[in-house]
């Protein structure tokens, strides 16, 4: 056998010369078996610690990202309207979500109510950095030893977990609360901390902050609110659910006395209050003051708030810049004040009116849309709709219905602007005949409700009975893109397009129209006839303030445009009172006021209009069906006008429109248009800028078979009736082309 043979199995072969070695050799293997798992149960612990540290101390600048000047998380809004003496009364809370939270300062809180919360939940709050580390291990240790727990957070820590919403169960949520605490504390005071606490802090019943709990508990300000309702109030956050007094009231009187007894036992209250607020306890008094009662989230609006809503948020985007999220979280969240214009009385009449269905004809299928505003801009009175209401922000025909405005256009888009720029006055003469080529076709166009025409009539007469080629030929001479320019530019209307298939068309002039106009903007535009030419952009809020009491937006002195001359508006004022007296607007006027507007229906029946003022306020007024149809009656529009108007200057001191001093009346020759000359035989009264009279008629016999046409036509003005508008259905419809398919409006 080899020696390698010998060494390889020598272990094996030869004799242990010593009985006890194998055992020590155990042993040893044994030691160092040991002395590896100790090692690397060591390293293993240097690791973890190292870890653990290192994961400690990255959280060191843990911050929430929450600006506590700033905080604007559910604060409730207020909407504030006059009352009969012109001051502000609160009408509405606004909040989002299911919370109610009334943010109300530091100083508005009594001191009773901040000792009670640090007294039942952090009495070392005044002392600690955020972290009150007695409590701390006192809270692991109950854990350890019982797998239970209790309340080692402080007001800080609470705090965080109401701003951030984080409350899972977790050593690394806990660690982050810790560090969040501790720097809470180096940005803000104690006392900012605390009020911030006692504004958001849930107070059981869909209560968030003091303020709206002493609301709904005690129906009071929390600044009013006693020792023993303080207490009350405290006691509700360890558990808001069981220790509402709304749903266990004698659960409720435990915890507020125990709170009570917090307070005494660390002297923040005598003896003497002790007693009698734990005699107040025993004969507590809640109201409970119910949330429908105080405009609470869930109640419905009525189309004018739903209105003022929709333009502070409209108002917020373009003035200052935000989305429309933003906006609206603002309204919900932001602790805004909004002061509205709405006249309540108003705004009553008019939901009265429109929902009274003699108004609209006993058509149950008939809409109607109504905005009534004074000369000033302000908004009296917003109806989105003949149904019931049923809930917020719904589709409102006043404000977002774009529908064809037929003749009520004409005053508006031909006549006022072509007066005011000298190019027609009050009895020039309009050849009430087909215009060539008007329609795209080359056929001539646009036709009147009874396919009638009547050769030259005065403008007077053209409007009071609604005829169509007159407005168009009036446009014409004004020139379409001027009329445009006019409409957009002066009057604010929106929905007008140009380029391409646009409102530029000779159509525009009787209410062809691309896409339609609102009832809103036909009401704002119809106020320069009553105003002295002055276009006042409508709003429904006077001004907003934030939390903090800054106004952010502001209506009071809004600028006025003016969009014509005053001598303009009294002219037109003027034509337009003959629509009413004498011509297809008669039925809308108010026995004993002045009152003038325009019909509107177009060429086949779908949507009728009425337009108007007196000498206090314009009403505009559509009716129609969801989808477009024809109507069975069109004079409704005249109804609601008349009723409401009527209903609202029941209330007001008769009065006249001012006349400008520089308009004139005068006798003119209804043949020639011109004034009144000798053995001129029809005649008529028209108003006229001083400084632009018309010629005197020399040439009224100078065609007999004109004379007679004209004669013949001007006639029936003092006779004339609502019978024009009633005979519109029979319009045909123009056909499409260079006009508008709805451009042969039928009055």
């Amino acid at each position: 056998m080899k020696k390698s043979d010998i060494n390889r199995y020598g272990r094996k072969l030869l004799p242990n010369p010593k009985g006890n070695s194998t055992g020590k050799a155990a042993g040893k293997a044994i030691s160092r078996v040991a002395i590896t798992v100790g090692g690397v149960f060591l390293a293993t612990l240097l690791i973890l610690g190292i870890f653990m540290f290192s994961y400690v101390m990255s959280l060191r600048g843990e911050e929430i990202d929450i600006d506590l000047h700033s905080l604007n998380l559910d604060y409730t809004s207020f909407i504030y309207v006059n009352d009969e003496s012109g001051t502000p009364v609160e009408y509405k809370t606004l909040y989002g979500g299911e919370s109610n939270r009334i943010w109300v300062n530091y100083q508005d809180i009594p001191q009773y109510m901040k000792d009670a919360m640090v007294a039942i939940e952090d009495k070392r709050f005044w002392d600690h950095n955020g972290v009150d580390w007695w409590r701390t291990m006192g809270a692991a240790g109950n854990l350890l030893s019982s797998g239970g727990s209790y309340g080692g957070s402080t007001i800080t820590q609470q705090l965080i977990k109401n701003l951030t919403g984080e409350n899972d169960v977790s050593i690394s949520r806990k660690l982050k609360e810790i560090f969040r605490a501790e720097n809470l504390e180096k940005k803000y005071t104690k006392e900012e901390i605390l009020e911030c606490y006692l504004n958001v802090v849930n107070f059981g019943s869909g209560c968030k902050g003091v303020q709206a709990a002493a609301n709904l508990y005690f129906g009071k300000d929390i600044k009013d609110c006693s020792l023993a309702e303080c207490a009350a109030i405290a006691g509700i956050t360890q558990n808001p659910y069981a220790y509402s007094p709304v749903n266990f009231p004698e659960q409720n009187k435990n915890r507020q006395q125990t709170v009570l007894s917090e307070m005494y036992n660390q002297q923040k209250i005598t003896k003497e209050e002790y007693d009698q607020a734990m005699a107040e306890s025993e004969n507590m008094k809640f109201v409970f003051q119910e949330a429908s009662e105080t405009g609470a989230n869930d109640s419905i609006n009525n189309w004018y708030i739903d209105t003022m809503l929709q333009d502070v948020v409209s108002d917020l985007q373009t003035k200052l810049g935000y989305t429309e999220e933003d906006a609206w979280n603002m309204i919900y969240y932001g602790g805004l004040k909004i002061y509205s214009a709405m006249d309540e009385a108003v705004q009553d009449m008019a939901e009265t009116t429109v929902a009274n269905d003699r108004n609209l004809r006993s058509d149950p299928d008939m809409q109607c849309g109504v905005y009534m505003m004074d000369y000033s801009g302000r908004v009296l009175a917003v109806v989105g709709s003949r149904s019931e209401k049923t809930g917020n922000q719904l589709f409102n025909y006043a404000t977002d219905a774009q529908r064809q405005p037929g003749s009520s256009f004409k005053p508006i888009a031909a006549y006022a602007p072509a007066i005011d720029a000298g190019i027609i006055n009050y009895s020039s003469l309009v050849e009430d005949q087909p215009i060539p080529n008007y329609f795209s076709d080359g056929t001539a166009g646009p036709n009147n409700y009874d396919y009638r025409f009547r050769g030259p009539v005065t403008v007077q007469y053209a409007i009071q009975q609604s005829f169509n080629p007159p407005a168009v030929r009036v446009y014409q001479q004004l020139g379409a893109q001027n009329g445009y320019q006019f409409l957009t530019q002066k009057l604010g209307f929106t929905t007008l397009v140009s380029g391409g298939i646009d409102d530029t068309n000779l159509g525009v002039a009787i209410g062809g129209l691309h896409y339609g106009v609102t009832v809103k903007e036909m009401t704002a535009a119809f106020q320069i006839f009553g105003n002295g030419g002055q276009y006042n952009a409508p709003y429904t809020y006077y001004y907003v303030e934030d939390h903090d009491g800054n106004v952010i937006l502001d209506n009071r002195n809004n600028a006025s445009t003016q969009a014509i001359k005053s001598s303009t508006a009294t002219i037109m004022q003027k034509l337009l009172t003959t629509v009413v007296t004498q011509g297809t607007g008669v039925g809308a006027g108010v026995t004993g006021w002045q009152i003038f507007g325009k019909t509107g229906t177009t060429d086949i029946d779908d949507n009728s209009y009425f337009v108007g003022g007196s000498p206090y306020a314009v009403i505009g007024v559509w009716t129609g069906y969801q989808t477009p149809s024809r109507l069975r009656n069109t004079n409704a529009p005249k109804s609601v006008f008349q009723n409401l108007m009527a209903s609202y200057l029941n209330t007001q001191q008769l009065k006249q429109f001012t006349t400008d001093s520089n308009v004139v009346s005068a006798v003119y020759c209804t043949q020639s248009g011109n004034l009144a000359g000798a053995g001129c035989g029809s005649t008529a009264t028209g108003w006229y800028d001083k400084n632009h009279m018309p010629s005197t008629c020399t040439q009224h016999q100078a065609s007999q078979t004109a004379s007679s046409a004209v004669e013949g036509a001007e006639d029936t003005e003092s006779t004339a009736s609502g019978s024009a508008s009633s005979s519109a259905s029979s319009a045909p419809a123009a056909s499409s082309g260079t006009a508008s398919a709805s451009s042969a409006p039928a009055a």
